[in-house]
């Protein structure tokens, strides 16, 4: 499958990670129109039901699946049918998803947002909460893992697909907080078989010109993660978290200059209480760009190739932390365009939100 590369402007946008507070996907899907109108993400709903979480709502998908509420049981055989009828989540398993959709498609084309984003949970991380009869996870054997990941790409290309109809640009990220447990008790398998099966998820994504990302709140070697070539990778970049990222600069170094994009999770989505200073963080980004930038990845390359968001889901926050979040995003996206925008930029307005 040819990869084709996608070339798109998303200019420290904010989004989202996927999961909100809401339990109703209209109210959901207004919201998020609303305060991310720029790179608008379909809401996943947990707190509406349990199968709204990222492991049921891709894991029921698979053939004999159950979920009792921490483990995905799996009994059906890994066929090539099952890829086949690999799609969309039913709108009980993904009421944020379907709303979404049809409210872009009740607007013009004009008013829709630039670029949308949707999420799947990842193979790895689906593996992990995956058992078979006998109680095994599928990564205890390598064929069944890149089965599983084939399954989850085709799941993924399916929504691609979906959101295109509706938007012009598309990013999917697979949430793969197993990253950080790949070589480790939890995950024992080799980083060779963790890219394998990425590569394999991340592929028919990329083959549509959609954006493929992963996102791991938690610090993951990204020198070995990006060997798997997603276009994007969205992480906990806060101040706590920035030398666990720096360690990888080199590689996030050959990541940018190759045209890959960053997402970074700023505001404290786990600690809401502690607060947001929008301009400050506009010094810390313009910081942590200075630590990655180089000749061929430069500071401007890198805010045109960077978006904003929480650190993590927002399932937690309550109505009013989730419309400051999205305010506070907005306005630390202005201003650092405004403040920091230098040579490498000067075909994109900073005083244009919609470039």
């Amino acid at each position: 499958m040819t990869a084709v590369r996608p070339s798109m402007h998303i200019p420290l946008l904010p989004s989202g990670v996927g999961s909100t507070h809401h339990t109703d996907p209209g109210a959901a899907v207004a919201d998020v129109l609303r305060g991310y109108w720029r790179m608008a993400f379909w809401p996943q709903l947990p707190n509406r039901d349990p199968s709204e979480l990222m492991i049921p709502q891709a894991g029921l998908g698979l053939p004999g699946a159950r979920w009792d509420g921490s483990l995905l049981h799996w009994s059906g055989a890994a066929s090539d049918d099952a890829l086949a009828a690999a799609g969309l989540p039913p709108p009980e398993r993904a009421a944020g998803l379907h709303a979404f959709v049809a409210a872009l498609e009740a607007r013009p084309a004009p008013e829709r947002p630039p670029v949308i984003k949707g999420q799947i949970v990842g193979p790895l991380t689906l593996s992990m909460a995956a058992r078979d009869p006998a109680g095994a996870p599928p990564h205890d054997d390598p064929e069944t893992l890149l089965w599983l990941a084939r399954f989850l790409g085709r799941a993924a290309a399916a929504q691609a697909r979906r959101l295109q109809a509706v938007a012009p640009q598309v990013v999917i990220v697979f949430d793969e907080p197993a990253l950080a447990s790949v070589e480790e008790p939890r995950l024992p398998i080799a980083w060779r078989s963790a890219v394998a099966a990425l590569r394999e998820a991340l592929a028919p994504v990329q083959a549509l010109g959609a954006i493929a990302g992963l996102h791991c709140c938690a610090p993951p070697n990204w020198s070995r993660a990006l060997a798997a070539r997603p276009n994007l990778i969205h992480f906990d970049g806060r101040e706590g978290r920035l030398d666990d990222l720096l360690e990888h600069r080199s590689a996030l170094r050959e990541h940018v200059a190759r045209g890959g994009y960053l997402g970074w999770g700023l505001w404290p989505t786990d600690q809401p209480s502690q607060g947001f200073d929008p301009r400050a963080m506009q010094y810390y980004l313009a910081r942590a760009a200075r630590e990655i930038a180089f000749v061929d990845a430069s500071m401007g390359t890198i805010f045109k190739r960077s978006f904003l968001s929480g650190a993590c889901g927002g399932p937690g926050l309550t109505p009013d932390q989730a419309e400051l979040m999205a305010a506070q995003l907005e306005e630390m996206s202005m201003g650092i365009r405004r403040r920091y925008w230098i040579a490498a930029t000067t075909d994109v307005d900073p005083d244009d939100p919609l470039t």
